[in-house]
């Protein structure tokens, strides 16, 4: 079924070089015969006449873009430029970029590598990612953990991931034997996101420090498994999350536009960047061999009255609308010493997760339910619930 013949049980032959226990729907192989890869050099234009590339959060792309995307995504993880750049990740993974001055332009670059990699088999591929803030109380029951073939399966329970795609059997990262998750606690909320991009635009040094301390390392830690280890390059989750943390320091960079000047005198290459600079990342419109990148935010109803709020009302009078357990998970420490947070920086993001941001009133975040290996996972919406707190919480500012 689906353009393809099964063998026995576990496996199936597909069309165009799939493989698996599912091969892609046949509209999809049909879609991409109308619409062949046109190959290009890794650093340049990849397909000819795209325009500005359009990434999307994943909840957002339809069920073609993410089967798409998994597929040529696995496609290319059988080849070498794909395996050499995730190696690199590991290979320098102490050596400079995870720093101030190359852990957002680095990872850009990273990015826009795998990207180039990917359009290189098809043109049609779109780059997703995952707001984790828009089911922060229930970042598990989100749909991208589903089982599903266009989704990324579920957890491990700190062992190998056993549905979805990337499971067992089906994916095997470039050093490991399996894919690893254990999930654990909830996310970063909308308010804590909306805090750190209100950081002022002369205070880069704050803002880089809570993107990377506050937000990054502790989404890695709460996926667990492989994401918080030195080889966290090598899960699919990796591009998930990073191309989230890439969206806010654009939407950051919008806000403080022109673009913050920090990596404008940054000119020498950064570590393994095949000679880009961060300076030669600043500009999401003009990357390396003129590509151009834009960002859709999450087109979800609710999301969208969320940043209508944010963008009138200050953090503070909003916090004060909302229950105290919309507020940042515990700091990681596995997270802030994976990625070797400097006491001093530690003591610095002490300071911005101390600060009140609720009222005193009990909540039910705590007691939510996760999802785990073995339960079966259902649609959640981004709802009240799933944030934390409810548009009934914010009803004093109900004329924004």
């Amino acid at each position: 079924q689906n353009g393809g013949t099964c063998i026995g049980s576990n496996m199936c032959q597909c069309r165009r070089g799939y493989s698996g226990r599912q091969c892609p729907p046949r509209g999809l192989e049909r879609e991409e015969q109308r619409q062949p890869a046109t190959p290009a050099s890794a650093h340049g234009r990849e397909c000819s006449g795209e325009g500005c590339r359009l990434r999307k959060e994943i909840h957002d792309m339809t069920q073609r873009e993410r089967q798409l995307y998994i597929n040529t995504y696995k496609q290319a993880y059988t080849q070498g430029d794909l395996l050499a750049l995730l190696r690199s990740h590991e290979a320098n993974f102490h050596t400079g970029i995870h720093t101030p001055n190359q852990f957002l332009p680095w990872h850009r670059w990273f990015i826009l590598r795998l990207e180039n990699i990917l359009k290189k088999i098809n043109c049609s591929v779109v780059m997703p990612y995952w707001d984790w803030s828009l089911s922060s109380a229930r970042p598990w029951n989100a749909l991208v953990w589903s089982g599903a073939p266009h989704y990324y399966g579920g957890d491990g329970g700190g062992t190998c991931v056993s549905s979805g795609p990337f499971q067992s059997g089906q994916f095997t990262p470039a050093t490991s034997w399996c894919l690893r998750r254990n999930f654990v606690g909830t996310t970063p909320s909308s308010l804590v996101v909306n805090d750190v991009l209100s950081t002022p635009c002369g205070d880069f040094t704050d803002f880089e420090l809570r993107i990377r301390g506050e937000l990054h390392n502790t989404v890695h830690c709460s996926i667990g498994g492989t994401m918080c280890s030195v080889k966290a390059a090598e899960a699919p989750d990796f591009f998930l999350h990073h191309v989230y943390i890439d969206k806010l320091w654009d939407d950051w960079q919008k806000k403080c536009s022109p673009y913050n000047s920090h990596f404008r005198s940054l000119t020498s290459s950064m570590t393994a960047a095949d000679g880009t600079a961060a300076s030669d990342m600043v500009d999401l419109s003009n990357q390396p061999g003129g590509v151009c990148v834009r960002y859709q935010s999450s087109r979800n109803p609710f999301a969208r009255r969320l940043r209508r709020i944010f963008a009138h009302v200050p953090v503070a009078m909003i916090a004060k609308n909302l229950p105290c357990t919309v507020q940042d998970p515990p700091a990681s420490e596995d997270g802030q010493d994976l990625f070797r947070v400097s006491p001093a920086e530690r003591g610095r993001l002490s300071q911005f997760m101390a600060k009140p941001k609720c009222r005193k009133v009990g909540g039910i975040v705590d007691q939510l339910p996760n999802q785990h290996k073995g339960n079966p996972i259902r649609e959640v919406p981004v709802t009240g619930g799933n944030l934390g707190f409810s548009l009934n919480d914010l009803k004093d500012l109900a004329n924004v």
